[in-house]
């Protein structure tokens, strides 16, 4: 989940133009004064300076021009308007990046945001096809688990999300070629899901992912009835507590997007009310591993 940044505060520390030298995306200052439209003046107004082109200092005129033009950038390619969410400006040590999330949408919580960077070339990208598609895969993990112990007392919630496509026409629903990741937290009430349940769960979800080309990391956490019930996109980290959890497990994906063996960490309660935390490794050839056409590529 990207945080959001306070420009301006951070860009004295962050930024040194006159003495550090320029970026290639970087301006030279003008002597004229220029025109602020109302997007950036209310950008301005916000972080508490002035509204008036010639009152800023200078790294402060090219970071809204910057913003401007990215936020312009969004809006053209996309058809629909972007909320600036924050700012970074370049530096000897920081690339730019640009941060906002499609207005008719919200934050949703800070997972719609949508970042730009510029790359070698100088031209401005964007990983806004990656937000767009998280809330579709977020439905599709959520209709798998909770097919698969036929019960809405089972939710998964995506952290992070990635992908590689350039353009959502180029996916194939059926197999997605490794170019989907990411990182999935899944709750699961005790009612539905026991120790044995929950390792052929890890398995049978470990098959699933392989059988899509998808690789998400994965922690998987059966939690109290009552406490399961309190749950929402919210405050679903809260519940990673002693008092919350039943039994605790996860699957992990190596980074060159083949597909590891997944492991199962078990909290188990002892006599004195402690959580006990007991990593065990289990055998997939013992439930028919399955091979994938992605498995060995």
């Amino acid at each position: 989940m990207k945080k959001t940044f306070t420009i301006f505060a951070m860009m004295t520390a962050l930024i040194c133009l006159g003495s550090c030298g320029k970026t290639a995306t970087q301006t030279t200052p003008t002597t004229q004064t220029e025109l602020l439209n109302d997007w950036q003046k209310e950008v301005l107004a916000a972080e508490g300076l002035p509204t008036e082109y010639e009152e800023l200092d200078f790294s402060q005129q090219i970071a809204i021009r910057r913003m401007y033009e990215m936020k312009k950038y969004l809006d053209d390619k996309y058809g629909i308007e972007f909320e600036y969410a924050g700012y970074i400006p370049a530096g000897l040590m920081e690339k730019e990046q640009f941060f906002a999330y499609p207005k008719e949408l919200g934050t949703d919580g800070g997972r719609n945001y949508v970042t730009v960077k510029t790359d070698e070339k100088g031209e401005f990208t964007d990983d806004y096809v990656s937000a767009s598609l998280r809330g579709k895969f977020e439905k599709m993990y959520n209709d798998f688990v909770q097919d698969y112990f036929n019960s809405d007392k089972a939710v998964v919630y995506i952290r992070h999300f990635e992908c590689d496509y350039e353009d959502i026409s180029e996916m194939n629903d059926d197999y997605y070629y490794c170019k989907i990741s990411g990182q999935n937290q899944i709750f699961i009430s005790e009612e539905i899901c026991d120790e044995e349940k929950l390792k052929d769960f890890n398995t049978d979800y470990y098959h699933w992912q392989c059988s899509k080309g998808t690789s998400a990391n994965t922690r998987i956490t059966v939690v109290y009835a009552d406490e399961f019930k309190k749950i929402n996109i919210n405050n679903y980290t809260d519940f990673y507590n002693d008092e919350s959890i039943v039994y605790d497990s996860g699957l992990t994906f190596i980074d060159d997007g083949q597909y590891a063996d997944p492991h199962i960490t078990v909290y188990i309660k002892g006599a004195n009310g402690k959580i006990i935390r007991e990593e065990k490794k289990f055998d997939l050839n013992k439930y028919g591993k399955k091979e994938y056409k992605n498995v060995n590529d």
